[in-house]
């Protein structure tokens, strides 16, 4: 935890009351300036410990200048923007003991996950798995695969990037899981030809088992890609047609008076 708590958004402290109103720009001026010295030293803080904030002191930069230029109500939406983002920093900050454990966890499971297609293929006749490992099998596993794949980029992006949730930890953990199953359905749902996709034969049925394993690890890694695949296969049921389906390319226009 930081020395110097940072205020939720919002929220006004003692020190820092509402400034003076348009009778008083003097009093504003201060009250302003005197909560965005608060809030750079927290920021500055945060910089020894954790390295560079540089869009939080660029944000108090642009807000000294709206200060200084007498822009007041500008200056009080940029001072409220770099509390937000103070707020946000220190919480992340915070929270990072939580995003290593999972980066821990997700590395855990992409352990499992490989080591788990490894045995298998060297031990195809062993009969925990003998009668169980078919192209279903597999999609779930590349759709887990895609599940941790994802969850290890995002820890990456949002350590790295300062600005770690810990009210997703609970994504984090259940990624995985879910991406196997939906590895698993959205596989399924290509396989049967219900819907088409590139690479797919005549009847829309995939005939390469590599592009099924693509896609489940799509599947997997997307939330957006499974929910439209969910999206389209509601359509076709409703419609009855899926409409990638045999459409081909159109005629070009005729000129006028030509059959």
């Amino acid at each position: 935890m930081s020395e110097n708590p940072v205020p939720a958004p919002g929220s006004t402290p003692a020190s820092t009351a509402s400034p003076a109103g348009p009778t008083n720009p003097v009093a504003a001026a201060a009250a302003l300036t005197q909560k965005l010295n608060e809030l750079e030293q927290v920021a500055k803080g945060l910089s020894e410990k954790y390295g560079c904030y540089a869009d939080i002191e660029a944000q108090i930069a642009a807000a000294r200048t709206q200060i200084t230029n007498g822009k007041l109500t500008d200056a009080q939406g940029a001072v409220e923007k770099v509390s937000v983002a103070v707020w946000r920093a220190q919480s992340s900050a915070d929270a990072e003991p939580v995003a290593w454990l999972l980066l821990g966890i997700e590395i855990g499971f992409l352990v499992l996950i490989l080591s788990l297609g490894y045995f298998v293929l060297r031990y195809p006749d062993y009969w925990l798995w003998k009668d169980l490992v078919g192209n279903n099998a597999k999609a779930a596993w590349f759709g887990a695969l895609g599940g941790v794949t994802i969850g290890i980029y995002g820890l990456y992006t949002h350590i790295s990037g300062k600005d770690f949730d810990r009210s997703f930890r609970l994504w984090y953990l259940c990624k995985p899981i879910m991406g196997a199953i939906f590895g698993w359905f959205v596989y399924l749902v290509y396989y049967v030809g219900v819907i088409s996709a590139q690479g797919t034969s005549s009847d829309g049925k995939i005939d390469k088992p590599q592009l099924a394993f693509l896609i489940a690890f799509l599947a997997g890694f997307s939330e957006r890609f499974t929910i439209k695949t969910i999206d389209r296969f509601m359509t076709v049921l409703t419609v009855g047609e899926d409409p990638k389906k045999g459409s081909g390319p159109k005629p070009p226009p005729t000129a006028a008076g030509q059959p």
